[in-house]
């Protein structure tokens, strides 16, 4: 304590001259540390430190920015969308980047940033080649993207077109996942309807229920129009008018044994076919109307379609006293008008002897005009009957029977008698 107070009444007192407070010094640094060897420093050899002057270093060379390393990128790409940016959250890369006027530059973390030669990378700017990532890198820029890599793999093009292509497979799933949709609600509604017309056709309130399910068919209708067809039928608000062949002989074996009255009880409660329809589905040929004079040909077609089916009978039963047989029909009147053959195509109802003054062969609108000015002129006439008689003249050593021409199609003239 003493020392202490001792040093601090030195400092009060009158400022000293330059030996006193080297002195003064000196006592303060045994005081403070008595074992210490002070060094004493005699006034001639004190230094001013204001009187030197420190050297400045050289700048006779300049220094340049290190270049760092640029990454090429191939056509139609550019850093923006390309390079991975998001790689450099996930894993420690080695670099950093930069990119001006579209050119992205790579600089190593340990670059030296100056050079003292101009336009030339440092050695670990130069070595970045050589990473195993930036190979990678380069690797994937050139030849894309494997789609199964992680999305830190892609750039923000690469992402963009992931995206646009995980839309347009969504969007195709979920419209497949909508037709397979509609497609089975169909087929479920198609077998709905099947198993109706099943239960419709095996309910046995419909008759010939194959010939109306086959007229459905010829008029194409569908499934749901089957059975709104088989349900009218059941209701009786519809009959098949459509008889298959067997029916028709069915029919007109009823028609011909029982008669008339037989076969409208079948066509009422049976459904079978009218008599009106039997006899237009008769079996028997119909006889050739001539338009004039009868010819051998238009004779021998209609008596085969006459005697067809008992002439061989009716050859073998003749004997040779008989010579001949005559069959006869009475006359028939015809009204006094014109009628057209469709199976001829020809005038019907003329007079036999003068029908071949005109023409009775209709062809066009000026045949039948010409046809009706020779009725007005008196050049031909109607008939008003036609005599049908059969001459029927079989020998024992003919081969074939002789017929006479006017057996057939005679239709006289008024103006010549009766012969």
């Amino acid at each position: 304590m003493i020392r202490w107070l001792t040093i601090w009444a030195s400092i009060e007192t009158a400022p000293a001259s330059k030996e006193q407070q080297e002195e003064q010094r000196l006592d303060r640094a045994r005081t403070t540390t008595p074992n210490a060897k002070v060094a004493t420093i005699s006034p001639k050899e004190i230094i001013d430190i204001d009187s030197f002057k420190i050297p400045s270093k050289r700048t006779d060379q300049p220094l340049s920015k290190c270049q760092g390393y640029i990454l090429a990128f191939p056509p139609g790409k550019t850093p923006y969308s390309a390079y991975p940016f998001a790689l450099h959250d996930s894993r420690s890369l080695p670099w950093d980047f930069e990119v001006n006027n579209g050119v992205m530059t790579l600089f190593s973390r340990t670059c030296s940033h100056t050079l003292p030669s101009p336009n030339t990378a440092c050695r670990s700017c130069a070595s970045l080649p050589k990473n195993k990532s930036l190979e990678g890198i380069i690797t994937r820029l050139e030849n894309g993207v494997h789609l199964k890599l992680p999305f830190i793999y892609h750039g923000v093009g690469g992402l963009i077109e992931v995206l646009h292509r995980k839309g347009e497979q969504n969007q195709f799933l979920r419209l497949r996942g909508l037709n397979q949709a509609r497609s089975l609600l169909g087929k479920a509604t198609a077998l709905s309807d099947y198993k109706r017309l099943v239960l419709a056709i095996a309910s046995g309130k419909v008759s010939r229920v194959s010939q109306v399910v086959n007229i459905a068919l010829e008029q194409r209708k569908g499934v749901n129009g089957i059975i709104s067809t088989l349900q009218d039928a059941a209701k009786g608000f519809y009959h098949p008018r459509s008889y298959t062949e067997e029916e028709d002989m069915w029919g007109l074996l009823t028609w011909r044994l029982a008669g008339n009255r037989v076969a409208h009880i079948n066509h009422r409660s049976g459904h079978g076919p009218s008599v009106t329809y039997l006899r237009g589905r008769s079996i028997m040929a119909p006889i050739i109307p001539s338009p004039g004079k009868p010819n051998e040909t238009e004779v021998m077609k209609n008596f085969n379609s006459t005697f067809e089916s008992i002439l061989d009978l009716f050859v073998t039963s003749s004997s040779a006293r008989v010579r001949h047989i005559v069959l006869m029909f009475d006359e028939l009147a015809l009204e006094k008008r014109l009628r057209w053959d469709p199976k001829t195509n020809h005038f019907l109802g003329l007079c036999r002897q003068h029908a071949h003054k005109t023409s009775i062969e209709f062809i066009n609108e000026g045949d039948l005009e010409e046809v009706f000015r020779a009725l007005d002129e008196g050049d031909v006439h109607y008939a008003p009957e036609v005599r049908r008689s059969w001459d029927l003249l079989p020998f024992a050593s003919a081969s074939r029977p002789l017929i006479d021409e006017s057996i057939l199609g005679n239709n006289r003239c008024p103006r010549y008698p009766l012969q």
